[in-house]
């Protein structure tokens, strides 16, 4: 039988709860002081202890401490009858369990013990089959899925291949660590790692952070300041979200990797562009060259290897691993013991879709650390909104005709590709794309337009249009 202690200077408090615990089946334990407490702990190692905040000669708070060292597996429940939010807020961080004010609502008390004894028993069910983690693996990218296998392939091939490289995927499925680990595992690891957001600034700003400026270049710039590229030196340059860089910028972009040189704003002397330039986007670039946003030239040198990144929807063999290495990682940066997650928590989280991908994943294992005071995260600890806008279905994309597709790319390889001709192939590019969407959504014009990323009234002219 489990005994669970209380302590508590009102005497109707401790008869109240003798008479609940008994009645549940446990074996209860009562006392008024702080120092008869702390004999009853040792004697008898209670798994759940009830402390009330205001106790003769002690208050609750240093009696807290006192359990925490002695008895750390115990689980405090700490109570007063004054909402101070300091009182609650030190309580918490010394280590109490969970936080109650008075009066006390007994079936949320039978809850709470409930809710206790049940992540006890997932922790030994858990530690019985726990596989310990390697503390080596924390940093490394997560994956034992075929998609993944396929990434990891590529990112050994891209370390000895000294290439330009464009990274897709959603967002939060891990561009950068792809990046990172392609420049540490490369003959330029002792060099820069250089990220650049191109989307995080305006344009011109951008290109100065980019480029550099020289002194009086323009108003405010009073001395001389080297750009990325130069910061970069012989290291790598990782330009995240490419697909959000400003038609003009593109330009200076084309030229930095046909020529290998770029000047600083306001100056005239080329500089050599030595770093190797990683790309990503969670955009589809060919998409983006067909409506006219990004230019074909730009495309086509960026475009030379492309390491494509699944979204976590679509491999969710991978949450296991995942959940397991962002549990180490949060009890390293938490200073939290956490063996696992229950069996609900994880059918749960690999039936979600993820729209925020292994980032979301990592952000709520973090939380579910912090809210929990199990040593096993249960099901209510993750916040997973099923009404959070799902990630988006690029499989219309995906599944052009290939024929299509082939022409179009040998369009972008020819310098002498004719206007119209490639008018006519973005044509029918589009044509199938809006067919495919229409054949995918049952032909609802509402969810079509949201799967191509349209506008309700641009499909029904585009449709016009190609007499769909």
């Amino acid at each position: 039988m489990t005994p669970i202690l209380v302590v508590d200077d009102e005497e109707m408090i401790r008869i109240a709860f003798e008479t609940f615990l008994k009645d549940e089946g446990y074996v209860s334990l009562s006392t008024g002081d702080a120092d008869s407490a702390m004999v009853l702990i040792k004697e008898h190692r209670p798994e759940i202890v009830f402390l009330d905040y205001r106790l003769p000669g002690r208050d609750g708070l240093d009696l807290l401490k006192e359990i925490r060292s002695a008895e750390p597996d115990a689980a405090v429940i700490f109570m007063t009858a004054f909402g101070a939010m300091d009182v609650a807020i030190k309580a918490m961080q010394l280590g109490a369990y969970e936080y109650l004010g008075k009066p006390l609502d007994l079936k949320k008390v039978h809850a709470i013990i409930k809710r206790i004894l049940q992540g006890k028993k997932n922790l030994e069910l858990t530690e019985k089959n726990v596989t310990p983690g390697n503390p080596a693996a924390l940093g490394q990218i997560i994956g034992n899925s075929p998609a993944m296998q396929e990434v990891f392939k590529m990112i050994g091939l891209l370390t000895t291949q000294d290439v330009t490289v464009l990274i897709t995927g959603e967002s939060g499925v891990g561009k950068e660590m792809v990046a990172r680990a392609i420049h540490e595992n490369s003959p330029r690891k002792h060099k820069p790692f250089v990220a650049v957001n191109c989307g995080a600034m305006p344009e011109n700003l951008l290109e100065a952070e980019m480029f550099g400026y020289e002194k009086g270049a323009f108003t405010g710039a009073e001395n001389r300041k080297p750009g990325k590229f130069e910061f970069a030196g012989g290291g790598t340059i990782f330009l995240d979200e490419i697909g959000e860089m400003q038609f003009s910028l593109q330009v200076k972009l084309l030229r930095v990797l046909q020529e290998k040189v770029f000047e600083r704003i306001g100056g005239n002397t080329p500089i050599q562009a030595d770093a190797r330039i990683i790309a990503a986007t969670n955009k589809d670039l060919f998409k983006e060259v067909v409506v006219g946003r990004f230019r074909k030239d730009l495309f086509y040198r960026i475009h030379l290897i492309n390491v494509h990144l699944p979204p976590l929807r679509e491999r969710r063999e991978d949450i296991g691993l995942l959940v397991d290495h962002f549990i180490q990682k949060g009890s390293v940066d938490l200073g939290r013991t956490i063996r696992g997650v229950t069996r609900e928590a994880m059918e749960r989280l690999i039936g979600y879709d993820w729209p925020g991908n292994v980032r979301e994943l990592e952000n709520q294992i973090k939380r579910a650390m912090v809210i929990s005071r199990e040593n096993v995260l249960p099901e209510y600890a993750f916040e997973l909104n099923s009404d959070y806008p799902q990630g988006r279905d690029d499989s219309a994309i995906q599944r052009l005709d290939m024929a299509v597709r082939n022409q179009f790319e040998m369009l972008l390889k020819s310098k002498e590709s004719d206007q119209a001709i490639f008018g006519n192939v973005i044509g029918s590019v589009e044509k199938i794309l809006i067919k495919e969407a229409l054949d995918r959504t049952n032909h609802n014009q509402a969810n079509a337009a949201q799967l191509l990323g349209l506008h309700r009234s641009t499909l029904r002219k585009k449709c016009k249009d190609h007499d769909i």
